[in-house]
C-alpha cells in the first residue's frame, strides 16, 4: 500500500521566526488538503542525520539558512536551476527519490509583477547566492542589464559569470566608488534584515528607481527608510516569500513547478492576507 504523503516541513537554524508554516498551512486549508506543516531546528551539523531519519509521509521540505548550500551534498538529484545557482530551498520527494529545487527566482519575479515592475536595468546590492536568485528572477521578467554593486569586485565574478550565462549583461561596480551613473529601474538589495548598509541612495535613484529589499524584519529596513519620500514602489521580502512559497506548494502537490494549483488565485490571496500584505475582505471595516 503506498505511503500517504500528508506532511511537509521547513528546516533551518534559527527557525522560530519562519513564516513558512503560516503560508503553507493557509495554502493547504484553501486547497482543502488535510496536510501538516511543521518547523524543525536543523543546522549544518545535523542536516545529514535529520534527512536520513525523516518521517515516511514527508512530501517536501522547505529549506532556509544555513542549509541552502549544504543540502546539495545530501541530495544528488537537482533541477537545472539549482545546478546553475548552486543553492536550493526545496526538496520534493517522489517515488523516484528526493529532488532539489529553487523557488526563489519565481519569488522575485512574482513580487515584482505584483507591483507592475518589468525592469530593463537593475542594480543589485551584493553578489552572493541571493543575488544569483534575484538575477535569475529578473531574467524571467525580461531584464537585460544588471549592475552588481559590491564591496569586493573580484569576489563578485562567480555570480557575474552565472548571470551572464543566463543571457544578462552584467557589470560589477565597487561600492567604494558610489552609485553607478545611469537610470536604474529597480534597486534590489540582498542585505540581511536589520543590518546597516553602506549605501546612500542618490536623488536620481529615489526619483527613478523602485526598491526591492529581500529583508522584511525589522521593517522598514535601513535601506527602505531611504525610500520613504520616493513615489516609486518599495517592496519588502514578504512578497518574495509568498510567491516562492506558492511554487513550493505547487511542487509538493503536483511535483511540478509549472502546474497551477486548483483555484490558485484564491490560494495566493489567502497567503497574502495571512501576512497582512493585502486586506482581508472578511474583516469588518473600521468604524469612524
Amino acid at each position: 500500500m503506498p505511503t500517504v504523503r500528508n506532511r511537509a516541513e521547513v528546516w533551518g537554524s534559527p527557525i522560530g521566526h519562519s513564516l513558512s508554516p503560516t503560508l503553507h498551512r493557509v495554502a493547504y486549508d484553501a486547497l482543502g488538503l488535510a496536510w501538516e506543516y511543521e518547523s524543525r531546528q536543523v543546522d549544518e551539523t545535523t542536516l545529514a542525520d535529520s534527512f536520513a531519519a525523516r518521517v515516511d509521509n514527508l512530501v517536501g521540505l522547505s529549506l532556509t539558512m544555513p542549509l541552502k548550500q549544504d543540502i546539495l551534498a545530501v541530495v544528488s538529484s537537482q533541477d537545472p536551476v539549482v545546478t546553475r545557482l548552486g543553492v536550493a530551498n526545496t526538496v520534493v520527494f517522489t517515488d523516484e527519490g528526493p529532488t532539489l529545487f529553487s523557488t526563489d527566482p519565481w519569488g522575485v519575479s512574482g513580487a515584482m509583477r505584483d507591483h507592475g515592475l518589468h525592469p530593463q536595468r537593475a542594480l543589485v546590492l551584493g553578489a552572493g547566492a541571493t543575488a544569483r536568485a534575484i538575477g535569475c528572477g529578473l531574467s524571467l521578467l525580461g531584464t537585460s542589464d544588471i549592475g552588481l554593486l559590491v564591496r569586493s569586485p573580484p569576489r563578485a565574478e562567480p555570480t557575474a559569470r552565472v548571470l551572464r550565462e543566463l543571457g544578462l549583461h552584467v557589470t560589477v561596480f565597487d561600492m567604494a566608488d558610489g552609485v553607478p551613473e545611469g537610470v536604474w529601474d529597480v534597486v534590489a538589495s540582498t542585505v540581511p534584515g536589520g543590518e546597516a548598509v553602506d549605501f546612500r541612495a542618490t536623488p536620481e535613484l529615489l526619483a527613478n528607481s523602485a526598491l526591492f529589499d529581500v529583508s522584511y524584519h525589522p521593517w522598514p529596513s535601513p535601506l527602505a527608510s531611504q525610500w520613504e519620500r520616493s513615489s516609486n514602489p518599495v517592496i519588502s521580502g514578504l512578497w518574495m516569500l509568498v510567491h516562492q512559497a506558492l511554487i513550493q506548494v505547487r511542487l509538493f502537490v503536483h511535483q511540478d513547478a509549472l502546474h497551477p494549483l486548483a483555484n490558485e488565485d484564491a490560494v495566493l490571496e489567502a497567503m497574502k492576507i495571512s501576512l497582512g500584505l493585502v486586506p482581508d475582505p472578511a474583516s469588518p471595516l473600521p468604524m469612524g
